[in-house]
């Protein structure tokens, strides 16, 4: 974060040329230059802030779009969870309603068997007393057989004929007994004969009923079984889905969340952004006015011509040996988040190769400068009539410290990878009166 500028960009930039010009008559121009290479240093950094907040630009969307993402899947799920739950609620509905019936169809079971079991008493009631009327039969027909063998009248009326001791009367009664004794014996074998098959019949009855009531008893057991079983299936489907459910919930109001968190750090990064392009604004307008000043002081006799370009050579010191790996301008982002305008030359060395100060100067910045790593800026002064100063990033280590005056190809630092870097190269800067400029044809 930085100081947000209370004032509007118009009013400030009015304040910086009245604070050049007071200034200039104060000091006179050598202040004026080390205002302006403050300037300048502040410039380099608030880049640096932007190009560093393009990155946190760029996660925080990336995040926003997964949290949206993930919000989007789990509603998905949710829905899917909420039918699922509602279908499983419906099968416990019926479950239920099944259960009922098989209820209604046990309660029927349970009184089929209990008339089959009635049905059985009743059967072995009747055998019992089939076996008891078949034994009183046969005891009876065992006292006929044995009357018969006692009182046999044709025997009676032989004996009586021999003997001479009987009448026409007396032979006709007792032909009528042997008649009667015989008739008594053949109805006792018919109704011995009758007994025994109500006794067999009964005997069949109890049997079958018997059967069914081990059938019916066998019945009820497994429509009490079947019916434990699916409804607590149906049931257990049911807490499953219910819990299903409650967890996707809870994913939701999770993604939602993170949406939610995502969005306010992306807003919150973009409204730095705006604020930190908003205060570049400023100082470049403060650049200008400071410019501007130094211009109409030398134009007034007040300043110096500062250094001449060299006679021979190029205009500025190559800062290391190295080839160009990224050029001025608009480009490809070598990683996401960076900018797609290169403000600056890449030049690649490997790791430790000195770095070279392009022309002789006074460091006004040395140190860590977010994306940059660290960076060392140099102000030059004027140069055949413009005011120049030079930065070099990502440098491993720095060797000049701020105040101190170098000269051209002095080792101002050592080539590293620090900052936002995808390897060891050096980002080297050239402003030409506050102007950030592509320094590649001052060097080659």
């Amino acid at each position: 974060m930085v100081d947000h500028q209370p004032t509007s960009h118009r009013s400030t930039g009015l304040r910086a040329l009245v604070i050049g010009a007071l200034t200039i008559a104060l000091f006179g121009t050598s202040a004026l230059t080390a205002y302006a290479d403050d300037l300048g240093a502040q410039e380099t950094a608030k880049q640096n802030q932007i190009a560093a907040n393009a990155v946190t630009i760029q996660k925080n969307q990336s995040a926003l779009d997964l949290a949206a993402a993930a919000l989007k899947t789990s509603q998905s799920d949710l829905a899917t969870a909420q039918t699922d739950l509602a279908n499983k609620q419906q099968a416990v509905q019926a479950a239920q309603a099944e259960d009922n019936q098989m209820a209604a169809d046990l309660q029927t079971a349970e009184d089929t068997l209990a008339a089959r079991q009635a049905d059985l008493a009743t059967a072995e009631d009747a055998v019992t007393k089939g076996e008891a009327a078949l034994a009183a039969q046969r005891d009876q027909d065992a006292a006929v057989a044995q009357t018969a063998a006692q009182q046999n009248t044709s025997l009676l009326a032989l004996a009586m004929l021999l003997n001479g001791g009987f009448d026409t009367a007396t032979l006709n009664y007792q032909v009528q007994w042997t008649t009667t004794v015989f008739a008594a014996n053949e109805t006792a074998m018919q109704n011995l004969e009758v007994a025994q098959q109500q006794l067999q019949a009964a005997q069949d009855a109890a049997q079958q009923a018997k059967d069914a009531a081990d059938a019916a008893a066998a019945a009820v057991a497994t429509q009490k079984a079947a019916t434990a079983q699916h409804l607590a299936v149906t049931q257990q489907a049911q807490a499953d889905a219910a819990a299903a459910a409650k967890n996707v919930a809870a994913k939701v109001t999770a993604n939602q969340q993170a949406q939610t968190d995502a969005a306010a750090a992306l807003k919150q990064s973009q409204d730095e952004q705006a604020q930190y392009e908003a205060d570049l604004a400023v100082i470049k307008q403060q650049e200008q006015a400071a410019y501007e000043a130094a211009q109409a002081a030398a134009a007034a006799g007040q300043g110096t011509p500062g250094q001449a370009a060299p006679s021979s050579g190029t205009f500025f010191q190559r800062p290391v040996p190295g080839p160009v790996t990224s050029t001025f301008g608009w480009r490809t982002p070598p990683i996401p988040g960076a900018s797609s305008y290169h403000e600056g030359v890449d030049f690649a060395s490997p790791c430790g190769t000195p770095i070279l100060a392009s022309a002789a100067g006074t460091v006004t910045y040395a140190g860590w400068n977010g994306a940059y790593g660290n960076y060392v800026a140099i102000n030059h002064g004027w140069i055949d009539g413009s005011y120049w100063s030079t930065g070099y990033g990502h440098q491993s280590k720095i060797a000049v410290s701020v105040g101190q005056t170098v000269a051209r190809g002095q080792v101002v630092g050592y080539e590293g990878s620090t900052g936002v870097s995808t390897g060891c190269h050096v980002h080297y800067n050239v402003f030409k009166n506050g102007t950030l400029i592509n320094g590649l044809p001052l060097v080659t």
